[in-house]
C-alpha cells in the first residue's frame, strides 16, 4: 500500500520528465507548508484539483518552515508531511520546495521552472499575489484563485489553532487582599455586610494537560493558591460550560464547590477577586459578593504599585491555628470589635486608594493588621512582629500579612521598595521578594471563553 503513496511522490530533477510525461494534460500546481494536515487543506486540494487533469502539490522544507513560522515548526518533518499529502486522493503527486526563500516568500522558483504548470492555484487572501503573479507571468502560467471555503460538514480549523488547542494553557490569577479579610466569610458575619479590597495579580497560575505551573510562587504565602488552583480545575472539566455563565456565577460555583469540599465555612473574596480581575471592592453579604463602582483608575494603580514590597517572610503560611482563633473569637466583644474595624477598613481602602492618598492606604493596610490580630492572635507571633517593626523603621508606611497570617508574605508600602527589600533581606535572611503585576482581565479573557 505504502508503495502506490511512494509513486506519488518526486523531486525537482524529474520535474521536467514530468511535465513531457504529461504534455497532454492540464497540470495544476499549488503549493504550502501543510505542517499539520487538516481538513482545511483537504478541500483546498479538491478545490485545485477541479482547475486540471493533474494537481501537484509543493511542499515547504523544514528549514523554511522554521525561517517563516519561527522556532518549534515544523512539528512534523518534511518527508512526513510530503507522503502524507501524496496520500491524499486529489493529489496526483507531490514534490518538496526549494531551500532558498526569494520575494514574497517564494520557495518554489525552481519547482516551478522545472515544472512549467498549466495553472498556479492560490487562496483569494494570498499576501504576496504581485511576486508570485511576476513569477508567472516570466513562465507563462496562469493564475487561478479559490476562496477559504469552509463545507457545512465540517467545523473552520486552521494549522495554529489546532497547535494552540494542544498546546493550551487555562489560566488564573492570585491575589493580593488589602484591608476586609474575614468580613467576607457568612458564617461569622452573622447576616452583617462586610467589605473586601484586593487586587489580582500575575504572573498567572497555568493547567496544561492536568499538570500545573505555579510559575514560582511558593506555597503558602497567602496569595490564595488553592482557590486557583480549584478555579482551573473547575473551568478545564469538561462538564463545566463557562461560556454562556456570568462572572458572578462563575465565583458562585467556585464558592460553592470549595464550600462543599471543606468542611468549615469560607468567605468568598478569593474566588470573586481570581474570577473579576483587577482592584475591586467586594460588598459581601450572606449570600451574595458584588464588586463596588471604586472609581480607581489603571493609571493610579500602576503608580500604587511602584511604592509596593511583597515580601515572603520566608515561613510557610499554616492559617489552620489563625482559622481556628477566628471561629472561637468572633461572636466574642473584641472579636466584633475587631471584625467591625476590618470591614470598615476594607470599605475604606478603595476611596483612599482612588484619590491617591496611598499613606493613608498604607494606614489602613495597618489599622487591618492590628483589628486582624485582635480577632486571632495566631495571625502573627514574635518572629513576624519583629519583621513588621523592623520594615516600619526601614521606610515602611504600612503593611499587613497576606491572607489568614501566621506565615507567608508581608505586603508592604514604602517610598523606596528596594531599599526596603535590601535592608529586609540583610536582617532576616530567609525573607525574599515576589515578582508580582496586577492583572486587569477577568478569568473569561484570559481563558477566551
Amino acid at each position: 500500500m505504502f508503495e502506490s503513496i511512494k509513486e506519488k511522490v518526486v523531486s525537482v530533477d524529474q520535474l521536467a520528465a514530468l511535465r513531457e510525461q504529461l504534455q497532454d494534460k492540464t497540470i495544476v500546481f499549488c503549493t504550502g507548508c501543510y505542517d499539520i494536515l487538516q481538513s482545511g487543506h483537504a478541500v483546498f486540494f479538491n478545490q485545485c484539483e477541479q482547475f486540471g487533469d493533474a494537481l501537484v502539490v509543493g511542499v515547504g522544507r523544514d528549514q523554511t518552515l522554521e525561517a517563516l513560522k519561527g522556532p518549534g515548526r515544523p512539528v512534523n518533518p518534511e518527508n512526513n508531511r510530503i507522503y502524507l499529502v501524496a496520500a491524499l486522493q486529489d493529489v496526483d503527486y507531490a514534490v518538496l520546495n526549494d531551500f532558498e526563500i526569494g520575494e514574497g516568500k517564494i520557495d518554489f522558483k525552481e519547482v516551478m521552472t522545472q515544472l512549467r504548470p498549466d495553472v498556479f492555484v492560490l487562496n483569494e487572501d494570498d499576501s504576496a499575489i504581485e511576486h508570485k503573479k511576476q513569477l508567472c507571468d516570466r513562465l507563462g502560467v496562469k493564475m487561478a484563485f479559490v476562496n477559504r471555503e469552509v463545507p457545512p460538514e465540517l467545523y473552520p480549523t486552521s494549522t495554529t489553532n489546532i497547535i494552540n488547542k494542544i498546546n493550551y494553557a487555562f489560566r488564573a490569577p492570585l491575589r493580593i487582599d488589602f484591608a476586609g479579610g474575614w468580613t467576607d466569610v457568612p458564617y461569622i458575619m452573622n447576616g452583617e455586610i462586610g467589605y473586601v479590597s484586593n487586587v489580582a495579580i500575575k504572573p498567572l497560575i497555568e493547567s496544561r494537560n492536568k499538570q500545573f505551573n505555579f510559575s514560582g510562587y511558593p506555597r503558602g504565602s497567602g496569595l490564595s493558591t488553592s482557590t486557583a488552583v480549584k478555579l482551573l480545575e473547575m473551568i478545564r472539566a469538561k462538564s463545566y460550560n463557562a461560556e454562556p455563565k456570568t462572572l458572578e456565577m462563575i465565583a458562585e460555583d467556585l464558592f460553592n464547590l470549595e464550600n462543599k469540599e471543606l468542611n468549615w465555612a469560607i468567605g468568598r473574596q478569593d474566588q470573586y477577586a481570581i474570577v473579576f480581575g483587577g482592584f475591586n471592592c467586594f460588598e459581601c453579604g450572606t449570600d451574595y459578593a458584588k464588586p463596588l463602582e471604586t472609581g480607581v483608575q489603571p493609571e493610579t494603580l500602576e503608580r500604587f504599585k511602584k511604592h509596593l514590597l511583597l515580601l515572603h517572610t520566608g515561613v510557610s503560611r499554616n492559617a489552620q491555628s489563625a482559622v481556628e482563633q477566628v471561629y472561637k473569637n468572633h461572636q466574642t466583644p473584641s472579636g466584633r470589635e475587631a471584625l467591625q474595624i476590618i470591614g470598615q477598613c476594607g470599605k475604606d481602602f478603595y476611596p483612599a486608594l482612588a484619590k491617591e492618598d496611598f499613606a493613608e492606604c498604607a494606614q489602613i493596610m495597618e489599622r487591618n493588621w492590628n483589628a486582624q490580630k485582635q480577632l486571632a492572635s495566631a495571625s502573627s507571633n514574635e518572629n513576624l512582629d519583629a519583621m513588621y517593626a523592623f520594615a516600619k523603621e526601614n521606610g515602611a508606611l504600612g503593611g499587613k500579612i497576606c491572607g489568614a497570617g501566621g506565615g507567608g508574605a508581608f505586603i508592604f508600602y514604602c517610598e523606596d521598595p528596594l531599599e526596603l527589600k535590601r535592608a529586609m533581606k540583610k536582617r532576616f535572611v530567609d525573607c525574599f521578594e515576589i515578582d508580582f503585576a496586577f492583572e486587569y482581565d477577568d478569568i473569561k479573557r484570559l481563558n477566551t471563553f
